[in-house]
């Protein structure tokens, strides 16, 4: 059989496929129908004595497993301009990076010129991190700022309920989109207030423990009620965050000095959306690496850094170059 060849597999039930030779020993086998169809076919195949092997196992046996742990991120790139990144370190950027910090057997082990190199990649860590988990934004305020509005507006479409009621949102919802190529994970949280029936104190717990572990913080404040003494509270509890006076296009009665950094935003006329999208960017994404720039993209790389930078302290060439071969070579 040479070629490329249509068919059936199966005798009921048919899926439809092609089947491309790739070599003598080596066959695609394309099927319609999603995971199902796969998955039927796998097992038929397991059932006549075939070996399934996942993709990474069949790499590894053909490729460096530095390159494989490249290509795996690869696929769990959810943007364009993330996918991009990651295609370039997989294209032999990383693996040259990593080669270099390597010591000469026949040089002097200089520590301070290997600090410098790693330190340049860690540099890069929390954006190479990134490249496949969204960075994750949070938003926060009391009952009815109007969070739901806000992360609907951002997302173009209705993810989250809106409703003129307390304790509407009572866990924490979440979706993803990009904002200039970059993946992001927004979460809209149960309103925080300091009175609340049990169920929605469960949901405002919840949320303050997805404020903590969020990547960024947007809090909100309703500019077209007075403010709150929990409006406060959130203020200064997560002092460092984005802070939204929303709902602008209503008649203002908010009646303390606002926050000096506050972004004026109406969720219903879109009025000041690209101004908070622009500086969540700034804030998550302050420089941008250039096509040269080795980036470490995934945990295993990150820690292994890490641990080289605190040999290089104490001057440990031994560990040291055991921890550079782990990143080249997985052992």
């Amino acid at each position: 059989m040479d070629g490329i060849v249509y068919g059936l597999w199966g005798q009921d039930n048919n899926e439809d496929l092609v089947l491309c030779r790739l070599d003598h020993e080596t066959v695609d086998i394309h099927c319609h129908g999603g995971m199902a169809a796969v998955e039927r076919i796998l097992k038929d195949l397991q059932t006549q004595g075939c070996d399934i092997q996942s993709w990474q196992d069949f790499a590894r046996k053909i490729e460096p497993a530095l390159e494989v742990e490249l290509q795996e991120t690869l696929t769990a790139a959810t943007t364009f301009r993330a996918a991009e990144i990651l295609l370039r370190q997989s294209q032999g950027l990383l693996r040259a990076a990593f080669t270099a910090l390597m010591p000469d057997e026949k040089s002097d082990f200089d520590p301070e010129e290997f600090q410098t190199r790693i330190q340049e990649l860690l540099r890069w860590e929390h954006l190479g991190l990134h490249l496949t988990t969204p960075w994750r934004v949070v938003l926060a305020g009391r009952p009815n700022v109007g969070k739901s509005s806000l992360i609907n507006a951002i997302l173009g479409y209705d993810r989250s309920i809106v409703f003129d009621e307390a304790g509407t949102t009572r866990d924490v919802l979440t979706a993803t989109t990009a904002i200039e190529g970059w993946p992001f994970q927004f979460s809209d949280t149960a309103g925080i207030r300091g009175e609340a029936a049990p169920l929605e104190a469960a949901g405002i717990q919840r949320a303050e423990q997805v404020l903590n572990a969020a990547d960024c913080c947007v809090i909100l404040i309703d500019t077209s009620q007075p403010a709150q003494a929990d409006d406060q509270r959130l203020l200064s509890q997560w002092s460092d965050s984005i802070v939204v006076a929303h709902k602008i296009d209503l008649p203002l009665r908010w009646d303390s000095p606002l926050p000096e950094q506050a972004i004026p935003v109406s969720s219903k006329t879109k009025t000041g959306l690209e101004i908070l999208l622009n500086q969540l960017v700034q804030r998550l994404i302050p420089e941008i690496p250039d096509e040269q720039t080795a980036i470490p993209v995934t945990k295993r790389q990150s820690e292994l850094l890490h641990q080289a930078e605190e040999a290089l302290q104490r001057a440990d060439r031994q560990t040291y170059s055991e921890l550079i071969r782990q990143l080249l070579f997985q052992d």
